[in-house]
């Protein structure tokens, strides 16, 4: 579904809602010695005892936009990096593990254990990949088999020292925690998993069932109700992280990419600013990304398995009052090597992508195709060119949108602005649209269909486009906005 979200994003836009964060131009911070905070998410390790050179391991790499296999290497790499940096705290906000299996767990919690031995604590929480998942498996020779997955209370036991110990307030209904792990500021960290709906046949389940989606309990939002008036009544500042989205980063996020944004997000949202928070920390979606809705602003950070492999670098002033924010790229010590494979890694997924969202979209299309098709063939129209399968119409669309389609997949996971860029693939997605009616219709057709297409799908999917690649939220309208996504200013 991630890997389908980031092509369904060349229709799709990535928004932003009401620009209350602002950018900053250049980080001025008056106190001696901030607080320096960094946030990971999306680390999708695989244990490398889990698979070998096989035939099943390089089925897996081919097939997946992260770079799986090299997922510890990268981890490694970012602990040596953070041991450098020295920072006050470490946030990894879910989706630790590929597919929550017991051994990629372990071997994070080594990498974890690294940091704390120098110096640097770290905080995590739940994603969607990390708990009771089916889909934990071992990729040796040239089979998939299945491999152990960890309960909520194993998760709970494995990351003690990282959330879940004596220093934190546990609630009761879910693996939300609360704990001060800098002076005067109260972390509030939200399970937003709905793992306890998966099933299992290895835990004698009569199917397996995997679910990406999720909410935050009624249970839990008054919890933090609870937590966030101690520390209000104590003087302290709140900030949050959770796995889901909390606000739409995309128009109708809510609709067409239910899974990725908590179910009730907007009475969620509204507890939380009534809470005090006024700056959230996610991830899920693989974007580098931030939105705002006016009381809070949400920060999402892409996945650190997959280029250009962000992270955040948070600044606070010892008075508490802002959250500076600052983004690096492939900024830990990795190999020209390894950041050119992972560019490939998504290059080469273009082609996966097209085929996984014809594929989805086809049942919705074949009514209103298939009509087409019998008008034309009644007009005695040449239609042997024309797609007649998904395949086909995935294979047309690689041949002539792969670049623009490539374009946009590394804009929209790296985030930012850039009008220029935007305006190049607009003009190539058109061009590709006009090459694709000239390989679909006989010469004497071409031209008129291609601008038949133009006419008819640019103006559907060209606002989208604008928000996409240019991060704008409500393209056109009056209440047009932007949030930075890079580098931007949160008051608390």
């Amino acid at each position: 579904m991630k890997r389908l979200f980031l092509t369904v994003c060349c229709l799709v836009a990535v928004v932003t809602l009401m620009a209350a964060a602002t950018p900053r131009k250049k980080k001025t911070v008056t106190n001696n010695n901030p607080y320096q905070i960094l946030v990971i998410s999306d680390t999708h390790l695989l244990a490398p005892e889990l698979y070998d050179d096989g035939e099943a391991a390089q089925k897996l790499a081919r097939n997946d936009m992260k770079l799986v296999l090299q997922s510890d290497e990268l981890m490694s790499a970012t602990v040596n990096w953070v041991i450098k940096q020295k920072p006050d705290l470490l946030l990894i906000t879910g989706d630790l593990t590929f597919n929550g299996e017991q051994a990629s767990h372990k071997r994070l919690a080594t990498h974890l254990a690294r940091l704390a031995q120098n110096g640097v604590p770290t905080l995590v929480i739940p994603g969607n990949h990390d708990i009771s998942n089916p889909n934990a498996k071992q990729y040796k020779g040239d089979k998939a088999t299945t491999a152990s997955t960890i309960t909520r209370d194993e998760f709970a036991q494995i990351y003690a020292p990282y959330g879940y110990g004596n220093d934190s307030r546990r609630d009761p209904a879910s693996l939300s925690y609360t704990c001060e792990p800098i002076p005067g500021l109260v972390m509030l960290a939200i399970d937003s998993n709905r793992d306890e709906e998966n099933r299992l046949t290895a835990r004698g389940d009569s199917t397996n069932y995997y679910t990406n989606a999720g909410r935050i309990r009624p249970q839990t939002l008054l919890w933090l109700r609870e937590q966030a008036q101690q520390a209000h009544e104590q003087g302290k500042h709140l900030v949050a992280m959770m796995h889901h989205h909390l606000l739409e980063h995309i128009d109708g996020e809510s609709q067409y990419l239910k899974d990725y944004i908590v179910t009730d997000h907007e009475q969620a949202a509204q507890v939380l600013a009534d809470c005090g928070v006024h700056a959230v920390f996610t991830g899920h979606l693989h974007i580098t990304d931030a939105v705002t809705n006016g009381m809070l602003t949400e920060v999402a950070t892409g996945s650190l398995s997959t280029y250009p492999m962000p992270l955040r670098l948070v600044t606070i002033d010892r008075s508490l009052d802002s959250l500076y924010i600052d983004t690096q790229f492939s900024s830990f010590g990795l190999s020209k090597h390894l950041l050119k494979q992972g560019r490939e890694q998504v290059e080469r997924n273009v082609s996966t992508e097209a085929h996984l969202l014809a594929n989805k979209m086809w049942p919705r299309i074949k009514s209103k195709y298939d009509q087409v098709m019998s008008f034309l063939a009644a007009s005695d129209v040449d239609v042997s060119n024309v797609p007649k399968t998904p395949s086909e119409v995935a294979t047309l669309l690689v041949n002539r949108l792969q670049k623009p389609f490539t374009e946009t997949l590394l804009s929209v996971t790296r985030g930012g602005e850039d009008p220029q860029q935007a305006d190049a693939i607009y003009t190539a997605v058109k061009k590709g649209i006009q090459d694709m009616a000239a390989d679909m219709f006989p010469p004497q057709l071409a031209d008129d269909m291609g601008k038949f297409l133009i006419d008819n799908l640019m103006p559907r999917i060209e606002p989208t486009m604008h928000s996409a690649l240019e991060d704008r939220n409500q393209v056109g309208k009056p209440t047009e906005s932007r949030t930075p996504d890079h580098r931007l200013t949160i008051r608390l």
